[in-house]
């Protein structure tokens, strides 16, 4: 069952890709703007990790004050309408709207799993090795 769910998140990642391909196709051919590119992801996926950050702080309480997080949260929220007004800035508003609906949709998943590659990355790159104490009774 486990390789067919990893089967299956393949394909739905493939058909994602081959959608995000498409959709970028027909907004360069319409309005010669692409709205799945490098600052694109950058711009959403960085403004929903610092969302998600600030709203964890909020709940937290962090440094004793909830504002904190809030501040942290607004910053990412900045970041998230700046992107979206940029995609109208470029296109005609019925464009916009498409491909802006798209991309909030489509970047979470893009977002956690990038996250996790992420991750991985980190401890792979890391070379992390057992320390062995010499001096230990054992």
């Amino acid at each position: 069952m486990f390789i067919l769910s990893l089967i299956a998140i393949a394909i739905i990642a493939l058909l994602i890709y081959g959608f995000i391909e498409w959709f970028n196709k027909y907004s360069f051919k319409k309005e010669r703007y692409r709205f799945f590119t490098t600052e694109h992801t950058a711009a959403f996926v960085s403004s929903y990790v610092i969302m998600l950050i600030g709203y964890m702080a909020m709940k937290n309480n962090w440094l004793d004050d909830w504002k904190n997080g809030a501040v942290i949260m607004l910053i990412g929220t900045i970041i998230f309408v700046l992107s979206i007004r940029n995609n109208f800035k470029h296109t005609t508003p019925s464009l916009a709207i498409k491909g802006s609906i798209l991309q909030v949709i489509l970047y979470i998943p893009i977002a956690i799993v990038g996250i996790f590659v992420l991750m991985a990355a980190i401890a792979f790159f890391a070379q992390t090795k057992p320390v062995y104490n010499i001096n230990s009774g054992d």
